[in-house]
């Protein structure tokens, strides 16, 4: 009683044995009584295989990608993205405006210790004549948001067939960078765009191809020339042409209304704050902040939940790995720019452990 019987093999004659259906039943319940523990041996090993494949596949997802959850719209950590950042910046305000307005500069000669790009030293001049004619307000759909849930989205490789695009598209601010295109890769990257940074030699060509009607174009002042240069744009003055390491468009159809000009005091923050620069640097090392660096700083000054999504670079020994969505270029072509992207790297990774920011895609 209760003792697990073997099975009974069918007696078979020769003529059977030799017959095929009869022959393949015998053989094989021969074949389990001989070898029963050996099978579901393998059978759990087999189990145990495919459990221990999910979980590393769990844990990679935790690792490196953050899926935004269903109540993503009813949820908001207000107060959170402050607390982290004051662990990581020192002095961390938001009492500082995001964009430069014309009334700070009419009776104050230098409202600013540094020059370009970590102030506006030496270029009041111009920038009055540039102020005049854009805007520094926040439009009111974003002032008026109880909770800004933002998505700073890099132009990175990993984009490519990462297909965020619809996902990117559900935060309430999407902030893009320089001349990073959206038509042809709504897929993976999105549609929407609440503001681009970007500076003279980064611009689009046609920034209404590339950009919604009510995005924000934000520039990112380096040198006193991209103030003349979008002062003659906006102005249609005659165009600046020297003064850039890459000629900026000529021709430049943007509605003034929508541009504004990036406090350089998020320059200076980026920098000194969280790359260590100095801020009188020697002229021939002058190490600048990119631009998606930038744009993460400028988020953690008045968003409640940052997201990033398309940063990183490859590693420096994959010479032949692009390091865009968009273009062929690889990380050759970083060589000669005044970034360092390993420096930046460490920086965002703080940011990853801390909390700060959560990854769309992986870094």
């Amino acid at each position: 009683m209760g003792e697990s019987k073997a099975l009974e093999v069918p007696k078979v004659t020769s003529h059977d044995e030799s017959s095929g259906p009869c022959l393949i039943l015998f053989l094989l319940i021969k074949m389990i009584n001989k070898s029963r523990g050996k099978i579901l041996g393998v059978l759990a090993l087999f189990l145990v295989m495919v459990w221990y494949s999910i979980y590393r596949e769990d844990r990679y997802i935790q690792l490196f990608y953050f899926p935004v959850p269903e109540n993503n719209k009813t949820t908001c950590p207000l107060g959170e993205v402050e607390k982290k950042a004051a662990q990581l910046i020192g002095n961390y305000t938001r009492d500082h405006p995001l964009f430069l307005q014309l009334k700070d500069y009419f009776w104050v000669k230098t409202p600013s210790l540094y020059e370009l790009p970590y102030g506006t030293k030496g270029s009041e001049d111009i920038l009055l004549r540039l102020l005049s004619i854009t805007h520094y307000s926040l439009p009111e759909s974003i002032q008026s948001l109880k909770c800004r849930r933002c998505a700073v989205v890099g132009n990175g490789h990993r984009l490519r067939n990462s297909s965020m695009g619809d996902t990117i598209n559900t935060y309430d601010v999407v902030i893009r960078l320089n001349n990073a295109p959206v038509h042809g890769y709504e897929q993976d990257v999105g549609s929407k765009t609440t503001m681009r940074l970007f500076y003279p030699e980064s611009a689009h060509f046609d920034p209404r191809t590339e950009n919604n009607p009510d995005t924000l174009l934000v520039l990112v002042p380096f040198k006193p020339m991209d103030f003349q240069w979008m002062e003659a744009i906006l102005n249609d003055k005659k165009r600046v042409r020297k003064g850039f390491w890459k000629q900026p468009p000529l021709i430049w159809d943007a509605n003034p209304e929508q541009v504004r000009v990036l406090n350089p005091y998020y320059m200076e923050v980026t920098a000194a704050k969280l790359l260590n620069l100095s801020m009188k640097q020697p002229r021939k090392v002058k190490q600048k902040p990119t631009t998606g660096l930038l744009a993460i700083t400028l988020a953690l000054h008045f968003c409640d939940l940052v997201h990033i999504a398309g940063f990183g670079y490859p590693d420096s020994a994959n010479k032949k790995q692009t390091i865009h969505y968009y273009e062929q270029i690889t990380l050759k072509s970083m060589a000669a720019s005044e970034h360092n992207v390993s420096h930046e790297a460490v920086a965002i990774k703080r940011m990853l452990e801390l909390g700060l920011v959560r990854n769309l895609t992986y870094f």
